[in-house]
């Protein structure tokens, strides 16, 4: 099942984790009940690792191509009505996430029938199983599935998935790893069950897949050369398994119900799992009015979301080394960001504000976004200025980006008017704490 932005319920992606190529499995004779009586003997095996005691039999079918192909596009043109599509599109290309010209449901539907293997319906509360996965892969597949199957038994995944309606990218990323995180886990100790290990003893997931996507020695390429819509959909499943590998050694299986009921709400406490536990901080939620009513008055808001220590290591990693960039957002509070569109020019603007632990940490991603500045838009970083606030002009567009950093706070503005920079961002500064314009909340 779809969910938030990229993340998929029960994607069946299980080779994401350990970094395989891509599996070209044997086809499956679909009308053979011997893989849905398999079914039965891995549920058996899933419940005891997880410690969940089936409630009721769970339902499985073996289904084909062509429906796994109606059911993901059902879903995507659920989720992305035409306008929220095209406003998605624009944003997600103005971020590097889609090359330009690509269409979002089309291209995440081919994503997921090229990885997908099996997956459950909490609706239905039915787990389809794809016809074409061989012998070799049957198994583990069944394991993550039936984990989920599990899930929605103890924990409602309906109320669960429910739950992020209408919020934002990072919080979605955070809330989607619980789930998953526990279907990759469960499936991992499944594979390692005769050999006497536990997920929790092996290597951390995480580090493992940075070392294996490292950009090459010169750690720079062209802004929108390679697209990370994969890398976004595999965070659940990656950065969700490494958070639980240190939650479960601490508070066991059974702690599993409290995550479900409290999950996490951002990107930074998976990836840093001691701002969840054992004290859990919560981030600060940065609210910008539209700006459209004033600074950028002409222009209408297409999108707006909070990022993410996640979202954020995403941006600037389309322009910078990977190390650089995850340095540069670790000490992620809250941000916001909004896009807005000209009509008669189409032209777009972004505003970015963000807040981080100390000045250091804003220092390191004020510097970071200069460097993905200059790259983004071709400028040669020789000539270009090196202050604060920096402040660049696009050739002969009329147009300039802008960045500032003042104490633990950070601005970005890229393709507005000279005149409307200056606008904009005086506008962004009067927006302190407890002002008319924000509010930046947190429950600590």
């Amino acid at each position: 099942m779809v969910l938030g932005g990229f993340a998929l319920l029960a994607f069946g992606s299980i080779g994401l984790v350990w970094g395989q190529e891509e599996l070209t499995p044997t086809p499956v004779d679909s009308s053979s009940s011997a893989v849905l009586d398999q079914a039965d003997e891995v549920l058996k095996e899933v419940s005891r690792l997880a410690g969940l005691p089936p409630k009721t039999p769970v339902k499985k079918e073996l289904k084909s191509r062509d429906f796994f192909s109606r059911y993901f596009l059902d879903l995507l043109q659920q989720q992305y009505p035409p306008e929220k599509k095209a406003a998605l599109e624009k944003a997600y290309v103005f971020f590097g996430f889609l090359a330009p010209g690509t269409d979002l449901v089309e291209s995440t539907q081919a994503s997921m029938l090229k990885n997908v293997q099996g997956l459950y319906d909490p609706e239905a509360k039915t787990l389809y199983l794809a016809d074409w996965v061989g012998d070799d892969l049957q198994a583990t597949v069944l394991a993550h599935e039936l984990t989920h199957a599990l899930q929605d038994q103890y924990f409602d995944l309906r109320v669960y998935v429910n739950q992020e309606r209408d919020a934002s990218m990072d919080y979605q990323f955070a809330h989607d790893s619980v789930m998953e995180g526990q279907a990759v886990a469960i499936a991992l100790n499944y594979t390692l069950r005769d050999k006497g290990k536990d997920f929790t003893q092996l290597a951390n997931i995480a580090d493992v897949t940075r070392l294996s996507n490292k950009l090459d020695e010169s750690g720079q390429r062209a802004f929108g050369r390679k697209t990370v819509l994969p890398d976004v959909a595999d965070f659940p499943y990656v950065y969700g398994t490494a958070f639980l590998q240190k939650y479960v050694e601490v508070y066991g299986w059974q702690g599993m119900k409290y995550l479900f009921e409290h999950p996490p709400t951002s990107t930074h406490q998976i990836l840093h799992p001691e701002t969840f536990f054992p004290r859990r901080r919560n981030p600060i939620r940065v609210a910008v009015e539209d700006l459209s009513r004033g600074a950028l008055k002409g222009r209408s808001r297409i999108w707006g979301d909070s990022l993410g220590e996640y979202g954020l290591f995403l941006v600037l990693g389309q322009s910078i080394p990977t190390e650089q960039a995850w340095g540069a957002v670790s000490g992620w509070r809250g941000d916001r960001y909004q896009l807005y569109e000209e009509a008669k020019s189409g032209n777009l603007t972004g505003v970015g504000y963000a807040i981080f632990e100390n000045e250091v940490s804003a220092g390191k991603f004020f510097d970071a976004a200069k460097s993905m500045l200059l790259l983004k838009y071709h400028v040669d970083p020789a000539g270009s200025p090196k202050s604060d606030p920096f402040r660049l002009s696009l050739g002969g567009t009329g147009l300039e980006v802008f960045a500032e950093r003042r104490g633990k706070r950070v601005v970005l503005i890229e393709g507005t008017r000279t005149a409307e920079t200056t606008k904009v961002r005086t506008a962004l500064w009067e927006m302190k704490r407890g002002a008319k314009k924000i509010r930046a909340e947190t429950s600590e």
